[in-house]
């Protein structure tokens, strides 16, 4: 009953979101290149009332597909949401992984490829009068990993200034504290390295593990943060949401200032049967726009 219930609201909610969006004042930039890689394209949404602002903040948000698959096509309907409440949103392919193989694409490609994107932003920015001066990162699933880690990791390689990250069923820990020994497999993948029983006895394999885990990076220093996950997905392992609550409520206390936390309790991956939680991440969302964007 209680899942019929959250089901029927949900659909309430996504044509509510649907009537919303008729009538949408934004202009869209398909297929920007940032990049030499075939993938490397980004496409920008910018509402009508952006060119007019002396500052304007952007959303880049970066989609899912166990790092293996998945188009910015995924993270329109996200980008055309948030454009709707007047913030420039951006989404981005880039280079992917092959499932269960060790190539020359690795993680570290992609955390490249984020800093090169944000560079085409700026130049965009630029050219249009738009004064993009702070930038958000958001992602989903593999795209929320890389969200993460590179904001927790990387925010000085970034050319514009990176103000908050917001992020749904983020992998955050790829140590094998959260996936068992599928963690190795996904090591070896995303790092480039094969990892042989030589590395995990002797900790390498640990080490590089945790060199590309976002949760290994957050300290007191980290940037305010939303993140959200769900109880019943089968995909992203639950070891991932108690390591980022673990972490944030270390470093920034039980209620702390430096994050929100949205838990949807019936939802599997793809966060469809908790309508109030998801109305609770868009509202969070709003309010660090508003907060860290100033507008």
């Amino acid at each position: 009953m209680q899942k019929m219930l959250a089901m029927i609201l949900s659909m309430f909610l996504m044509i509510s979101t649907f009537f919303g969006l008729i009538g949408e004042k934004y202009d869209v930039y398909e297929n920007i290149r940032y990049g030499e890689a075939e993938r490397d394209l980004v496409t920008v949404y910018v509402p009508r009332n952006a060119y007019a602002r002396e500052e304007n903040g952007c959303v880049l948000i970066i989609h899912g597909g166990s790092w293996t698959g998945g188009e910015k096509e995924d993270m329109a309907p996200l980008c055309k949401k948030i454009a709707m409440q007047g913030y420039i949103t951006a989404t981005m392919s880039y280079s992917l992984c092959t499932n269960g193989a060790v190539t020359d694409v690795t993680v570290y490609t992609m955390l490249d490829e984020i800093t090169q994107c944000i560079g085409a932003i700026k130049d965009f920015s630029d050219e249009n009068g738009l004064h993009v001066t702070k930038l958000a990162t958001s992602g989903y699933s593999a795209g929320g990993h890389l969200s993460m880690l590179y904001s927790y990791a990387r925010p000085d390689r970034s050319p514009i200034p990176l103000v908050f990250t917001a992020n749904r069923v983020g992998p955050a820990d790829l140590t094998t504290d959260a996936w068992g020994d599928v963690s190795y497999g996904l090591v070896s993948m995303l790092a480039g390295v094969s990892i042989t029983d030589e590395m995990k006895q002797n900790g390498e394999a640990r080490r590089i593990a945790e060199e590309i885990s976002p949760v290994y990076y957050v300290n007191e220093n980290t940037m305010p943060s939303v993140f959200a996950y769900a109880g019943a997905d089968l995909l992203v392992t639950k070891g991932n949401r108690e390591a980022m609550v673990r972490v944030f409520k270390e470093t920034f206390g039980e209620n702390g200032n430096g994050y929100q936390y949205i838990f949807y309790p019936l939802s599997g991956h793809g966060l469809l049967l908790d309508p109030v939680s998801e109305d609770r991440y868009y509202k969070a969302v709003y309010n660090y726009c508003e907060t860290y964007f100033g507008y």
